[in-house]
């Protein structure tokens, strides 16, 4: 193929570089071809790597040259002082014989100027990390050196032609950090409509937040205390507090489309200008994260649906707090909204850093006609220049003038237009409209749905194409609950897609086996998958959630059925999609009862899941009605005390229905032929749940009924209930005080520690603890006024 040399330098000695940017003088692929991405390296661990060339050591025969695949690891701080990447394999290279006395050519004579590929995750496409220059000298032909990507970055001309031929700029990713780094955070390129909308794609030009981002700048920017420190100097090896760490942690909130993930990218992309490491943290909560104390910049990590992934926060944290991280680290985690989850996680043992920053939310961005206008027009300029690469056929410039029309432009006007994705979709949707194909839809209805009718379009373009999708239990309708079933449950693997296509109408027997299988394989390659998925979700949320909602109106037994199936983090998962889906009004009624009908069906797997899913979500009101439902009309007492025990010690989102649960196990002791022991401990519960809802004189008369009971069976076996007598003293001494009644809540008080000494003296090693506690609350209520 016939290039065009634009860029090159060329420079002999130990510094020097070989390298050359070509450009193509014929296409070079029918299809969309996805970009380059550049990599650098940022830990002291070796990373895979190979290059691919045409060196001496691959002739055939006495002119023929060969392609040769070189793989090796990148040995960081080999070179680094020169600028150089060094790509060590485990066997060298000999000099060909020539038959003569002339001197011989270096085995790797002819790879100066190869690409050298770098990734620490196989499954990931390796990053242009350097350019080949030569073999290093003294190590027997087993080492090639190569001068980094980042030289390469640092010439601005090199910039200005690869952002003016790629339509992207040379942002250089991590590539040792590519196994902790999210799939989904590098794009592939756009398919469909609903592609241009996926915040990773950046279509179209960020604007606003001007305040919103340099604030988020000063926070990442070090202050000078935080400067790295020389490990050989001791100061890195003292033992450090989170309010002195180089570790701080922020949580952004927003609803979806309010632009979380773009502030977050857009914020990654300028910190990586100012030198910084940045990745977006891999959704697959299994992976380990200890290499990410081994980086030796200054790294900003984002976590996005922090809500649901609080496990692996806590494991993020830990990873940093170690005494080697002295270059700064910002985490900067995404969610809907703070909640039960938020105050979990910052009262975890790595959780400080939680604690010491304030919770942002992200605002509405348009707020007057003058706003959504220019954003609008700005909108339909970019997406009419991408769409030209995803449809080449239709002229879009020429629909531009047209589309931007003060006629022909949309009002604007709801409230929903406060947040970008709303006027995004408007002028995407006033360019598709604009061709006539398909038919344009009702404008009356919802930005999504009108979305969703271009987006079909894609699907059964793609399934056309597949033989076995073309049958009557292929057809439109079966394809369109599929992509609502991929929407609200991740595929573990092959197997798994196939199980849950299997509960499809007309896909349930053997006899559809084979397009089950054509199924998946078709929704495996439709969206993007996350690396812990078999098939990816469509996106953006706003749009996932509208067709499953509509899917699950039309067929709401169905998805009943499916999530009685479930079992685990699929089915938390699940939950998670269907009350977000909840909030869309059209669909909250229908969501509501599809989680009721499934908890109360299926209480003991998907109650439990109902419940820590609740505690994460900003959304818990559907499944707080499905456990109360449950708590009403189920007569597993056994049931009940599980799903007590599992109820966070504080929690907001949950204390109605602990308080009425505790209620029903309370009521369901309190008859003549119960032992009283377990109508003590429901009471007790039951006091602690009221006062957390500030109904006093109720958890005061729960907790006076739980002394006397224990009062009672403490006389008649004191070994066994006298502990149990203290803790019940200490609820109504805390009641007391609250209610103001301080005397009486000191009298409380001071019986408890009678007990707690009786029993301290018993069994120091047990009841030390709860003694000093003891001590602690009767000196607080004698010196509270």
């Amino acid at each position: 193929m016939k290039c065009e040399v634009v860029w090159q330098q060329l420079d002999d000695g130990p510094q020097g570089w070989d390298a050359a940017l070509l450009l193509a003088d014929e296409v070079l692929s029918e299809g969309p071809l996805p970009g380059v991405r550049w990599g650098r390296l940022v830990t002291m661990r070796a990373c895979p790597a190979q290059t691919l060339g045409f060196p001496e050591a691959g002739k055939a025969g006495a002119q023929a040259v060969s392609l040769v695949q070189r793989d090796g690891r990148v040995l960081p701080e080999s070179g680094r002082d020169r600028d150089r990447y060094v790509l060590a394999g485990d066997m060298g290279a000999e000099p060909l014989e020539d038959g003569g006395t002339a001197k011989k050519p270096p085995p790797w004579s002819g790879m100066s100027g190869a690409a050298l590929w770098c990734s620490s995750e196989p499954d990931m496409p390796p990053l242009l990390t350097g350019v080949v220059v030569g073999d290093a000298p003294g190590w027997s032909h087993t080492q090639l050196e190569a001068v980094p990507a980042y030289m390469l970055a640092s010439d601005p001309q090199v910039r200005r032609l690869v952002k003016e031929h790629t339509g992207q700029s040379m942002f250089l990713e991590p590539a040792d950090l590519q196994d902790v780094t999210d799939l989904l955070a590098a794009p592939r390129p756009p398919r469909s409509p609903a592609d241009l909308l996926r915040p990773e794609q950046a279509v179209v030009s960020f604007m606003g937040r001007d305040d919103l981002l340099k604030d988020l700048e000063h926070w990442c920017e070090p202050a000078p205390e935080e400067a790295q420190t020389d490990p050989a100097s001791g100061a890195a090896n003292s033992v450090w507090g989170w309010d002195e760490s180089p570790v701080r942690a922020r949580l952004l909130t927003g609803g979806g489309g309010a632009g979380k993930t773009r502030l977050s990218g857009e914020l990654a992309a300028r910190m990586a200008v100012r030198g910084w490491t940045t990745i977006r943290l891999t959704t697959d909560t299994t992976v380990p994260l200890g290499v990410l104390s081994q980086v030796r910049r200054s790294l900003l990590i984002v976590v996005d649906y922090a809500e649901t992934r609080t496990q692996q926060l806590h494991d993020l944290l830990a990873a940093v707090d170690y005494n080697q991280v002295t270059a700064p680290v910002r985490v900067l985690t995404l969610a809907r909204a703070a909640g039960d989850w938020w105050t979990r996680a910052a009262q975890h043992p790595h959780g400080q850093a939680l604690v010491n920053e304030p919770v942002t939310p992200v605002p509405a961005l348009h707020h007057t006609p003058d706003d959504r206008a220019t954003a609008y027009q700005r909108a339909a300029g970019d997406f009419s220049m991408r769409l030209h690469r995803l449809s080449p056929a239709v002229d879009w410039p020429t629909l531009l003038p047209a589309v931007l029309a003060p006629a022909a432009r949309p009002p604007l006007t709801g409230s929903e237009f406060d947040t970008p994705l709303s006027v995004q979709m408007a002028a995407l949707l006033a360019l598709l409209d604009a061709t006539g194909t398909p038919q344009p839809t009702d404008p009356a209805r919802s930005l999504e749905g009108r979305l969703l009718g271009h987006e079909r379009a894609y699907w059964d373009k793609t399934a056309n194409h597949r033989e076995g999708l073309r049958g009557e239990r292929a057809g439109e309708q079966t394809r369109s609950l599929a992509v609502a079933l991929a929407c609200m449950v991740p595929a573990i693997d092959r197997d798994d897609a196939r199980t849950l296509l299997a509960h499809l109408p007309g896909l349930t027997d053997e006899s559809a086996a084979a397009v089950r299988g054509e199924l998946a394989t078709w929704l495996q390659d439709l969206y993007p998958a996350p690396a812990e998925a078999e098939w990816g979700s469509l996106q953006p949320d706003r749009i996932a959630e509208h067709h499953l909602g509509t899917e699950a109106s039309r067929e709401p037994a169905l998805f009943t059925r499916i999530l009685t199936g479930l079992r685990g983090p699929q089915a938390t998962k699940a939950m998670t999609v269907l009350t977000r889906t909840s909030q869309q009004p059209p669909h909250h009624e229908v969501i509501s009862r599809i989680l009721c009908d499934a908890v109360t069906r299926t209480p003991k797997i998907l109650a439990p899941a109902a419940l820590a899913t609740a505690t994460r979500t900003p959304y818990p009101a559907p499944l707080i009605t499905a456990l109360t439902e449950l708590t009403r009309s189920t007569s597993d007492i056994t049931l009940l005390y599980s799903l007590h025990d599992q109820i966070p010690h504080a929690t907001l989102a949950l204390s109605e229905w602990a308080t009425a649960l505790t209620t029903t196990l309370a009521e369901h002791h309190d008859t003549p032929k119960t032992d009283p022991a377990y109508l003590a401990m429901s009471l007790n519960s039951q006091s602690v749940r009221l006062a957390a809802l500030g109904r006093r004189e109720e958890a005061l008369t729960a907790a006076t009924r739980a002394v006397e009971i224990r009062e009672a069976l403490a006389d008649q076996r004191p070994d066994a209930f006298l502990p149990d007598l203290a803790g019940s003293l200490t609820n109504q001494s805390n009641h007391l005080a609250a209610l103001g009644r301080r005397e009486d809540a000191l009298t409380a008080a001071t019986r408890t520690v009678e007990i707690r000494e009786t029993l301290a003296d018993q069994r120091p090693d047990m009841f030390g603890g709860d003694l000093e506690r003891a001590l602690q609350l009767r000196e607080l209520l004698r010196h509270t006024p």
